[in-house]
């Protein structure tokens, strides 16, 4: 096992095709120029706004994503559930009943270093869900009978910022990184917490900027002033790849630095 610094790059939600277009064109460059040692990305909006296609999720690896998480809408693609099955890179929510398509945690090695990622669902304003607080401890006490120890990233797929900074202090010193997606809106709160857990609220989204969280404003602002429930399009335009990079140690098992990444493409 490696014993020098290893950088995670974990990126927010990819939305629509100015998303996919971002994690395609800025994410290579970017693991070159910031030597990131693997890519944990949420893609469950990836494909015109809504769910994951097959080929949109090949583009990302191609891109340099070792592990696609997933969320409220991972299952709206029909023809993406037997990907689920099939390829162990790509998760859905952990806390899912049993029976669901998919998984929703695995182990993954990248140059020379094994991590673990779980993906989860938030309850709070979302749905009635199995509680994700103790399935993380479920697949965390699970991974205890590993031959040897190795970080755990979580991403936390929820709507109350309240239910992500919970997970964050129950998981404190259990995880190397707990962060949150879902909102679409990045937050400037990126800490390690006294655990050594890094830890940010939401990582934003990876997706046109001039929009209302990805979609066209026009039709998002007449139905603020009119309650009339207009289509929502995602909005093509010039965008961001946005999310946090987390540098680990493996001899004290702590995150030791972090930085919240916003980089816009060029004009």
């Amino acid at each position: 096992m490696r014993t020098d610094i290893f950088r995670f790059f974990l990126a927010g939600d990819v939305f629509g095709a100015a998303g996919m277009r971002c994690a395609t064109t800025l994410l290579p460059e970017f693991i070159q120029t910031a030597r990131i040692d693997a890519v944990v990305m949420n893609a469950e909006n990836a494909t015109f706004g809504i769910g994951l296609s097959p080929e949109d999720a090949e583009k990302l690896f191609l891109a340099g994503v070792d592990v696609v998480t997933g969320g409220n809408h991972t299952f709206e693609k029909r023809d993406f559930w037997p990907v689920l099955e099939s390829r162990e890179q790509i998760l859905r929510p952990a806390n899912f009943p049993e029976g669901t398509p998919g998984r929703g945690f695995g182990i993954f090695e990248k140059n020379g270093f094994r991590f673990g990622v779980i993906n989860l669902l938030g309850r709070e304003d979302m749905y009635p869900m199995d509680c994700p607080f103790r399935r993380a401890d479920a697949v965390l006490e699970s991974w205890k009978a590993e031959a040897a120890p190795f970080p755990a990233i979580v991403d936390f797929h929820a709507e109350s910022n309240r239910e992500k900074e919970a997970m964050g202090l129950y998981l404190d010193g259990r995880a190397a990184a707990v962060v949150g997606t879902h909102t679409h809106v990045q937050t400037a709160d990126e800490r390690i917490f006294a655990g050594g857990t890094a830890y940010m609220t939401d990582l934003g989204m990876t997706g046109a900027d001039d929009s209302v969280i990805g979609v066209d404003p026009e039709n998002a602002v007449k139905r603020n002033l009119s309650q009339v429930l207009y289509k929502l399009e995602p909005r093509d335009g010039p965008g961001s790849l946005r999310g946090l990079v987390v540098d680990y140690d493996p001899v004290s098992g702590r995150a030791v630095r972090v930085e919240r990444i916003a980089l816009r493409e060029k004009q």
